[in-house]
């Protein structure tokens, strides 16, 4: 299923088809761009370049790229959203882990060292902290980037879908225009047979009087004569 379908089966189809790679870099620590995952985390060049893709004419082979960037991107996006969500967990729990060792110190070390202590722990925990903060704030900046990609990637499909729609309306409107060509070119052949028979049919008509003056005027230079030689 390639062009002529309606976009929700064509979306189910493409859906089906993308597959997450290289989870390494999308569950990246550091910022990675949304083109940067389409390209390096899914299928999405592979699925691009399918002979069955390439050989769609240029308006559906279009819109069926649009929709492999747009399940290939929201894919990519939702698991590393995910992903994020899953490691802003781990740190938030390792900092209550910290918090919870800072607590059994205090009752075991001397002030001075329960005061070093909580300040080591009070780092560390401002680290964690920090850590947490920061991939809670990547997942933000994913679901933001998730949510600008399928808006583009939607007037993009919307645009396609009118260029789409307009083309089927443009050959419909060809194919009708040629129809009433057609029936004009039957009728004047119509209307030329009938004049050239008609033309045939005066010939003929104009050689038959012409014939029948000559047999009139025979006619009558004989009884002229006649009558000469009765006088």
């Amino acid at each position: 299923m390639l062009g002529g379908a309606d976009q929700k089966a064509l979306f189910d189809y493409w859906h089906d088809r993308v597959r997450l790679t290289n989870l390494t870099r999308l569950g990246a620590r550091e910022h990675v761009t949304t083109q940067e995952l389409r390209h390096e985390c899914t299928n999405y060049d592979e699925l691009r370049r399918l002979k069955p893709v390439q050989e769609l004419d240029e308006l559906e082979r279009c819109r069926v790229i649009a929709i492999i960037k747009y399940e290939c991107t929201a894919k990519v996006l939702q698991r590393r959203t995910g992903l994020l969500r899953d490691y802003a967990r781990q740190c938030e729990e390792q900092a209550l882990d910290h918090r919870q060792k800072e607590r059994g110190l205090h009752a075991l070390i001397s002030k001075l060292k329960d005061i070093l202590k909580g300040r080591d722990v009070k780092i560390l925990r401002l680290e964690s902290r920090i850590e947490s903060l920061q991939a809670e704030n990547e997942a933000l900046r994913t679901e933001q980037q998730q949510s600008k990609a399928e808006s583009q990637l939607r007037k993009e499909l919307d645009a396609l879908q009118r260029a789409f729609e307009a083309e089927v309306e443009r050959r419909k409107q060809l194919a009708k225009n040629n129809q009433s060509l057609g029936g004009r070119v039957a009728h004047t052949n119509r209307y030329r047979r009938e004049r050239d028979e008609l033309s045939a049919a005066l010939r003929i008509e104009r050689q038959t009087s012409q014939a029948l003056r000559r047999e009139l005027e025979q006619l009558r230079g004989g009884e002229q004569l006649g009558l000469d030689l009765a006088e």
